[in-house]
């Protein structure tokens, strides 16, 4: 058995002093976008770090176009976090006072006077948010002149993968990865979702870009970099930490080991890379005081440290609560088909979520949770796309899109919405049904349909 599996020999004697010597190191989108989250003295370690290595950094076409996609995102995100901390203390100011003047001091007790307290809290109010002022001034703003975009692209400049030759090659690989995430094969499987309740799809240099499949893209580019320019160690520095990205085991906890062994082999096999090494950024900071000899401090250590798990944690709670809301639209919806007909059966990873029979045939449903007005074009656009072929193949005699709405307050501008596409080239024997998981009048759950179009 002995050197048959590489890709699992967490004993492997890699010699990290000369890869960190040879390597091209990689960096993902969320690497460079975390630059505009971080302290001053934080992003500039970072970026010296990443000069000191400009000889052999590169970044996938597809990190660069997904950097200046988001880039204003971000910069939005944290001028944002500004207005929320004004927020805060104008309210804990209003709170003070108005609990003050219920106790009425001035006419119960005259020994306490709480001016004091009220001109020392609104003056270091004030001092507080001058400094706000004089932080946000020197944050990037969505219009003006942005330094740390012009650091980035210099930088890496001539140092961006191809872009892919034409939308057949995408389309190609976008099927290679719809194949993969159905069997689990990292990286990607875990955004398969991403699309499910908005818009995913951008346009770009004449080709469509799908946002479920961007880790895979990107994975397909550094690899075919690799083979093109005979590079054998590559290091990927990225801020996502996925189970299909990474190799983990519970133990106690979760331990990661390193990258996924399947990413190891293909790496190996497909692109022809002796040595591929995965880092946090974090780790990438940490190792590179040792290998590098890289100022680091422990501050920015730290920064880094924290920013990626309270990112982690937002994507998390992000993704727990898109799957809560979903799986309990299917259930209402599986529960409302099951009185309308004689046998129901789900697909747990397919498509439709539903298939119902009776006497008059076959019907298909998919359900969808859509989170705002806009993403409906997109959304039925895909759906009547995988209905029509379902229709035209005789798979089925009629398909429903069922569009559910968390509650009444929701339903009059997803309905107004819906009207205005749902007659757009829809399909023969397509219908629409909108409801709620909510019953407008008692407020029992369960499905209700409150509008159909066909």
């Amino acid at each position: 058995m002995k050197n048959l599996f590489h890709n699992f020999d967490t004993d492997t004697n890699v010699d990290y002093k000369k890869s960190w010597g040879h390597a091209l190191f990689v960096f993902d989108t969320n690497v460079l976008l975390n630059l505009y989250r971080y302290r001053p003295t934080t992003r500039d370690e970072l970026l010296n770090v990443i000069d000191k290595l400009s000889g052999r950094i590169w970044v996938p076409h597809h990190v660069a176009l997904e950097f200046q996609r988001n880039r204003l995102k971000v910069i939005a995100e944290q001028g944002n976090l500004f207005t929320d901390v004004r927020r805060a203390v104008e309210k804990a100011r209003s709170s003070l006072l108005s609990d003050l003047e219920k106790l009425q001091l001035n006419r119960r007790h005259s020994l306490i006077n709480p001016e004091s307290l009220i001109s020392g809290f609104t003056a270091v109010a004030s001092g507080f948010f001058a400094e706000l002022d004089r932080l946000q001034e020197e944050k990037p703003n969505l219009t003006g002149k942005d330094a740390l975009k012009e650091k980035i692209e210099s930088l890496f400049d001539g140092k961006v993968g191809s872009p892919p030759n034409d939308q057949s090659e995408v389309d190609e690989i976008y099927k290679q990865a719809e194949r993969r995430f159905k069997l689990n094969i990292p990286p990607g499987y875990l955004d398969s979702e991403k699309d499910k309740d908005a818009p995913d799809e951008h346009f770009q240099g004449g080709l469509i870009y799908k946002r479920k499949y961007a880790d895979y893209l990107l994975w397909c580019q550094i690899l075919a970099h690799a083979n093109t320019s005979a590079t054998t160690s590559i290091v990927l520095v990225t801020d996502d930490r996925k189970e299909d990205w990474w190799w983990k085991i519970d133990s106690n906890g979760p331990k990661t080991i390193g990258p996924r062994p399947e990413l190891i082999e293909e790496a190996r096999t497909v692109g022809n890379i002796e040595t591929f090494l995965m880092y946090s950024p974090e780790g990438f900071l940490k190792f590179s005081k040792e290998y590098i000899e890289a100022k680091v401090s422990e501050e920015t250590l730290k920064e880094v440290r924290e920013i990626s798990t309270e990112r982690t944690q937002n994507q998390r709670d992000y993704r727990r609560s898109i799957s809560e809301q979903t799986k309990r639209a299917k259930l209402a919806v599986f529960v409302w088909l099951n009185s309308q007909f004689k046998r129901v059966k789900g697909h747990n990873n397919g498509f439709p979520d539903f298939i119902a029979e009776n006497d008059d045939g076959r019907f298909g449903f998919e359900v969808k949770t859509p989170s705002r007005p806009d993403s409906l074009k997109l959304l039925l656009r895909d759906v009547a796309y995988q209905a029509y072929y379902e229709l035209n193949e005789g798979n089925l005699h009629e398909f429903t899109v069922v569009w559910v709405v968390s509650d009444q307050s929701q339903l009059d501008q997803f309905k107004s919405a819906l009207r205005q596409v749902a007659m757009d080239k829809m399909p023969a024997k397509l219908r629409m049904v909108l409801g709620t998981i909510e019953d407008p009048i008692s407020g029992e759950p369960g499905f209700f349909p409150m509008e159909e179009l066909s």
